[in-house]
């Protein structure tokens, strides 16, 4: 048992050491290399993150009502504490900007949690009958790309500082200030938030996910999981197996593929994609201009995966592959 567990060991650190060095090489090749990750966690928020311009703006003309009313806040109501909601409609002097997702989070009885498609906001809330006023969000201040997304989150910031009634029923949070209204379901999680499109890989995420490389234009691959099982092309081969998704992990069983042999950045970028995917690899969906994004980190979390929503990538891949895979491995 032992002398098997060792072989074990040593074919791991062996896979490691091939993609660290396939990373090496695919990091060399792209000139589009960041010093850091692009999308950070839902509800993060630097120590210095300040209240942006239009939070400010529109807290001085609500923050007095808001104080006089905190010592008769109302505890949220059930259901709405621990939830995070993502916008379906917005109503009234605009709607949703192209590519982005409106999220709302209420992280407990007294704070918020919020982004309009690029930074977070964080901050206190308080709710008095119906209404709910959040005058003073801070801001992460990141510059974002995206038509109409930074013009969004002044406006967002500024529509929870205008203390909105709301009403929830049935899983649906509606907030209205009388100009516009915003309507949210739920937000998925686990499979729900991972299954039911194709996953683009864009980025490779090294070092612990302290640099980002944009992947290759001219390398095409893609994931895709559907019922407990996933399906992949790494720019070489197609490949699938077993995929079991968790609110936070997902684990990969024995993957099977075909057996073309590439060389070069596509066979690179094989050997790096076939590292990750295995075992438990924490993993995360958010939201930038871009899109909708996945990503997956490798079990020790050195190295990872950035991909986008895309629903063409893969979208016959559970329909066509029944068999045809020529190789197993157990990761």
């Amino acid at each position: 048992m032992r002398a098997s567990a060792q072989v074990r060991t040593k074919i791991r650190s062996t896979s490691l050491l091939a993609a660290a060095a396939a990373m090496a090489l695919l990091t060399g090749l792209t000139a589009c290399a960041s010093s850091s990750t692009s999308t950070p966690a839902a509800g993060s928020s630097s120590a210095a993150a300040s209240s942006s311009a239009a939070s400010s703006s529109a807290a001085s003309s609500t923050a007095g009502s808001a104080t006089g009313s905190a010592g008769g806040s109302a505890a949220a109501p059930d259901g709405l504490v621990g939830t995070t909601f993502v916008a379906t409609e917005v109503t009234g002097s605009r709607s949703i900007a192209p590519g982005s997702m409106i999220k709302l989070t209420v992280v407990d009885d007294q704070r918020l949690s919020a982004t309009a498609g690029c930074n977070t906001m964080n901050g206190a809330y308080t709710i008095t009958g119906d209404v709910l006023s959040a005058p003073l969000m801070a801001s992460t201040m990141m510059a974002c790309m995206g038509d109409g997304v930074m013009e969004q989150e002044t406006w967002f910031a500024a529509f929870l500082a205008s203390s909105p009634t709301y009403t929830y029923v049935d899983g649906v949070l509606t907030l209205t200030n009388g100009t516009d209204t915003v309507t949210f379901g739920v937000a998925p999680s686990g499979a729900a938030a991972v299954e039911g499109t194709g996953w683009k890989l864009t980025d490779l995420i090294s070092v612990s996910g302290s640099t980002v490389a944009a992947v290759d234009p001219s390398l095409s691959a893609w994931i895709r999981f559907n019922a407990g099982e996933v399906a992949y092309n790494n720019s070489c081969n197609l490949g699938g197996g077993s995929a079991e998704i968790g609110d936070a992990d997902i684990t990969f069983g024995a993957m099977r593929s075909t057996l073309i042999f590439c060389d070069g950045p596509s066979g690179a970028l094989e050997t790096v994609m076939n590292a990750i995917l295995q075992g438990v690899t924490p993993y995360e969906v958010t939201t930038d201009p871009s899109g909708t994004r996945l990503k997956i980190m490798s079990t020790d979390g050195v190295t990872g995966l950035w991909f986008v929503a895309d629903p063409t990538v893969g979208a016959d891949a559970f329909a066509a592959a029944t068999g045809s895979a020529t190789a197993t491995s157990s990761g």
